[in-house]
């Protein structure tokens, strides 16, 4: 048979491309377990960490050992950040600032408009409980150093939470699962970890869960996790240190405000805080309608 009728090899019918197969640690049980593994040993290297601080400095009086349960937190940031380094480096690479293999959204400026967001977002829950009248607020002694070291504080127990949630944990299911699927478990996983605390309700844990949600939708449409930790840090410290009232059923034991006395209703929850109240599922509403019109008019631009 001449050359010319011979079929070239390059033209035969091409085979499909191999799938890519997803990680079996990326699966969801998989990412829980580790996650809470983290959670754990953080929360054991952080508390050697404060206690070893606590008796290097003689902190006995309650605003500081009330400082230093914010900042035990610093174990469980160390852990994720060394695990997703370790066995993540995709996920640890969006941690950073703004790069080729980093979050998009990881800028100064997100950062900074995330301290206004969550600031602004608890402060109108506040101040909504207080017209209505279920608040009564005093004024204490203003110290600036203490102020700025809870801010620090704050920050590092935010961020410990974000990283394991909305960072690490988020990073690993979305690239197995669905965008929606990845931040409908990371929310749940997010609540779940409040079920503890005091004072929780139904409403309450809806309120967290919706925080999380809020957050991953962030993650999804923004690629920020320095949003999250700011909108997160700025929510906590807000609530608990400048205006007193409990945060997540935790109360402050050194902040510029003090609660003198409260009550139950739509807008508030003695026991657990504005958390408990609707105002939070309103505001967070408005956060994800915030940020999804922003991502359209992004995507409306790049086209």
């Amino acid at each position: 048979m001449d050359e010319e009728f011979k079929t070239p090899e390059n033209l035969s019918a091409p085979s499909e491309a191999p799938k890519k197969r997803r990680p079996i640690r990326h699966m969801i049980w998989a990412v829980a377990l580790i996650s809470l593994a983290l959670m754990l040993l953080g929360e054991i290297v952080g508390g050697l960490f404060t206690g070893s601080l606590k008796t290097l400095f003689g902190i006995t009086d309650p605003s500081g050992l009330f400082l230093m349960m914010y900042l035990s937190f610093l174990g469980i940031d160390a852990l994720v950040l060394l695990y997703t380094l370790l066995c993540e480096r995709p996920i640890f690479r969006s941690f950073g600032l703004r790069s080729e293999n980093g979050g998009r959204g990881n800028t100064w400026g997100m950062f900074g408009i995330g301290l206004l967001v969550g600031f602004g977002m608890n402060a109108l829950c506040i101040l909504l409980a207080w017209l209505h009248g279920d608040l009564v607020l005093s004024v204490g002694r203003f110290n600036a150093l203490y102020l700025l070291a809870a801010l620090v504080c704050v920050c590092v127990q935010s961020g410990a939470e974000e990283l394991l949630t909305r960072g690490y944990m988020l990073g690993a299911l979305r690239d197995r699962y669905p965008p929606w699927l990845a931040v409908l478990v990371n929310a749940l996983f997010f609540g779940a970890l409040h079920l503890f605390n005091n004072g929780i309700t139904v409403l309450s844990f809806i309120n967290v869960a919706a925080f999380g949600l809020a957050l991953g939708y962030v993650m999804v449409k923004l690629e920020s996790l320095w949003f999250c930790i700011a909108v997160h840090t700025a929510w906590n410290f807000s609530q608990s240190i400048f205006f007193g009232l409990p945060n997540s059923g935790i109360v402050s034991q050194g902040s510029f405000l003090h609660l003198e006395a409260a009550r139950d209703s739509a807008l508030y929850s003695a026991n657990f805080g504005v958390e408990g109240a609707f105002t939070t599922t309103a505001v967070l509403a408005l956060l994800c309608l915030a940020v999804l019109l922003i991502a359209r008019r992004k995507q409306a631009v790049r086209e």
